[in-house]
């Protein structure tokens, strides 16, 4: 008898953890640099904020995905559960990656690569850059410049998603011309899909509310 009860007990857990389990169908518009909070525009309509612990499994084509290779513009799908602190992830597929910068820094056909800051050399400007594939490369930022002019390396912090152009002075080594930090920066479509219906102040209140939720984890 008390088999029979234990057993109906755990189905009756595992239909109320399925009924609470959602399914995400959508695109990644922002993360934060420690890639445990995601931004997703959902396929259903809804912009949605995704918390993704460290120990849930990203995975590619069935075989395990590196998460700090994600892109904005990334299309995924992912399995997430209610919580106090909102949504779960439980598990995170990506089912499209952004193909032309993963190409660009696997193969370097253009002068132009797209990685998460690393390690800075110390009292130097160079510093590490994390491509996709879980490939490193050495930057030289001695004459790097930005939207906003001279790039200084004490502005950077580990995990900042940057686009890097330059020349290969070395195989493993990029003399960078410009260097644009994109770590809160998201694909047009997503801020177009996002400001659509928005007025007056609403637009800047839910930015500031959406960097808020992404430094979270950091603060």
């Amino acid at each position: 008898m008390k088999m029979i009860t234990l057993c109906l007990s755990l189905v009756v857990a595992s239909q109320a953890e399925a009924a609470h389990t959602l399914a995400i169908d959508g695109t990644v518009c922002r993360m934060n640099r420690a890639i445990d909070r995601l931004i997703i525009l959902s396929d259903a309509g809804p912009r949605v904020r995704v918390n993704l612990g460290r120990s849930v499994p990203v995975q590619f084509n069935s075989h395990s995905y590196d998460r700090t290779d994600l892109r904005p513009g990334d299309r995924v799908h992912v399995q997430a559960q209610r919580g106090t602190a909102g949504l779960l992830a439980r598990q995170l597929d990506v089912t499209m990656r952004v193909g032309d910068q993963l190409v660009d820094s696997i193969f370097r056909s253009h002068r132009t690569v797209v990685g998460r800051f690393g390690v800075r050399e110390a009292a130097t400007d160079f510093f590490s850059l994390h491509l996709a594939d879980q490939r490193f490369i050495r930057v030289d930022a001695k004459s790097a410049y930005g939207p906003n002019g001279r790039v200084y390396l004490s502005s950077l912090k580990p995990g900042d998603l940057v686009e890097v152009r330059g020349t290969w002075p070395a195989k493993d080594l990029l003399k960078a011309t410009s260097i644009e930090v994109m770590t809160d920066q998201e694909p047009s479509f997503c801020r177009t899909a996002a400001r659509r219906g928005e007025i007056g102040g609403e637009t800047s209140a839910r930015e500031v509310d959406e960097k808020r939720f992404l430094d979270k984890a950091e603060n």
